[in-house]
């Protein structure tokens, strides 16, 4: 059996070099040969393709051009983030400042109130005179973090002016009066 330089030698995809055994450089370290080295004793190794005159080309400039300004929308987005953060902190603060003392929700209250908020149905409780209160609108709800308080129409009227989205409506939808224009009209040629 043949080394594959042999092989490769018969396939006439190398050529023998003209070096005696004793000539050749121990394996680990770079060849004296005289064509293996580039003028002022540098090892020749891959030229690098250089453009007309160093420029960049189109194609590497485009791709630049759209990671700066891909990292500037990134920074553009993490920056209303941060602000959309901050102002939510300042309306919840001030939103605590506002229900501070004037909720009231009782320890004891067992009686649930649904009412549908933010394409839910949710529920607080309260005692059977505060449901029939709600009902009446004589008092309201509001959201703070998930949570659902009974407050004052006063303090109602000053959360809704600041958060008009956390303050459910109890009223319930008024449905419209069915007049069948919800229904496909019938084919003339049906017959039944």
């Amino acid at each position: 059996m043949g080394s594959l330089q042999d092989a490769l030698l018969k396939a006439g995809l190398t050529e023998e070099e003209k070096k005696s055994p004793s000539r050749r450089a121990p394996r680990g370290k770079p060849s004296s040969a005289p064509g293996k080295q580039r003028a002022g004793g540098k090892p020749a190794g891959r030229k690098k393709k250089r453009t007309g005159s160093g420029e960049q080309s189109d194609l590497a400039r485009a791709y630049q051009a759209r990671r700066r300004a891909e990292a500037k929308e990134k920074e553009e987005r993490k920056k209303q983030r941060v602000a959309a953060q901050e102002s939510r902190r300042k309306r919840n603060l001030e939103l605590d400042r506002i229900v501070r003392d004037n909720t009231l929700n009782r320890k004891d209250a067992e009686t649930p109130r649904y009412f549908e908020h933010l394409g839910r149905i949710r529920r607080v409780l309260c005692t059977p005179e505060q449901r029939d209160q709600l009902n009446r609108g004589e008092i309201g709800v509001v959201n703070l973090r998930g949570s659902y308080l009974l407050v004052d129409l006063d303090t109602l009227a000053r959360y809704q002016d600041l958060a008009p989205d956390l303050v459910p409506e109890l009223s319930g939808r008024s449905e419209p009066e069915d007049d069948g224009s919800h229904y496909p009209p019938v084919p003339d040629d049906l017959v039944w």
